[in-house]
């Protein structure tokens, strides 16, 4: 996740675009049971060695507490100035600017992050909130950080950080237009059991055409759209 900007600190957690096709895919398979067939979760069959590549659901990467990459973990591609992949930083370019065209200013405050960057950022947020457990609630460990494949952006008004990013017109710009981008809001309210991080109104995560799916001001994890969690 991320370090705040600003006065208090409020991290953010953690992505590729939709593409990779040497990462493993995920196939669900159905209950042989008399009652009507149910779909099982995607499973994650890579080994511990294999976490160079994303575990991959329906063309999607999911990268998370526990679905992680490991430090060898390569990008599909890089650009400038955030890191971020070339799907990724067309689409945010393309939101930037759709936002200012009404009167709303999107700042990125955080983007990329390698392993080790996570590795540290986790170190100190962990001495700052003088807990561990309360800082993994908002941070990700090193290789469970979607900000380590260039998908992920924390986005801001460059003036209200923390929860407050909500309540602010870029918060609630982004909530209601950025799927139209390809972007999803990726931990959401009320959703910490599922995704394992708590709300974090300012984590965006590229998925692509896909994010169609979600619309507007809504509250649908990524884990629940795929079949890895109960809605």
């Amino acid at each position: 996740m991320n370090a705040a900007p600003g006065s208090s600190p409020a991290p953010s957690a953690n992505s590729t675009p939709p593409s990779s096709s040497s990462s493993p895919t995920a196939t669900a398979s159905t209950s042989s049971s008399a009652a009507p067939a149910k779909t099982a979760p995607p499973k994650d069959t890579r080994t511990k060695a294999q976490r160079s590549r994303a575990f991959v659901v329906d063309g999607i990467p999911v990268i998370s507490k526990k679905h992680p990459i490991n430090s060898h973990y390569r990008r599909s591609s890089v650009t400038s100035p955030y890191g971020l992949t070339r799907a990724t930083q067309r689409a945010l370019k393309r939101m930037i600017a759709a936002a200012r065209s009404k009167g709303v200013r999107i700042v990125v405050s955080s983007a990329y992050r390698s392993y080790a960057e996570q590795k540290a950022l986790l170190a100190r947020k962990i001495r700052e909130y003088g807990s561990e457990k309360k800082a993994r609630r908002y941070v990700a460990a090193p290789g469970r950080s979607e900000h380590q494949t260039g998908l992920a952006v924390d986005l801001w008004n460059g003036v209200t950080w923390g929860l407050a990013v909500r309540n602010t017109r870029t918060g609630k710009w982004l909530w209601r237009h950025a799927w139209r981008y390809g972007f999803i809001l990726r931990y959401t309210n009320g959703k910490e059991k599922v995704t394992g991080y708590a709300f974090e109104p300012w984590h965006y995560r590229y998925i692509g055409p896909r994010a169609k799916d979600f619309g507007p001001n809504t509250n649908l994890t990524l884990e629940e759209y795929l079949g890895l969690a109960k809605r």
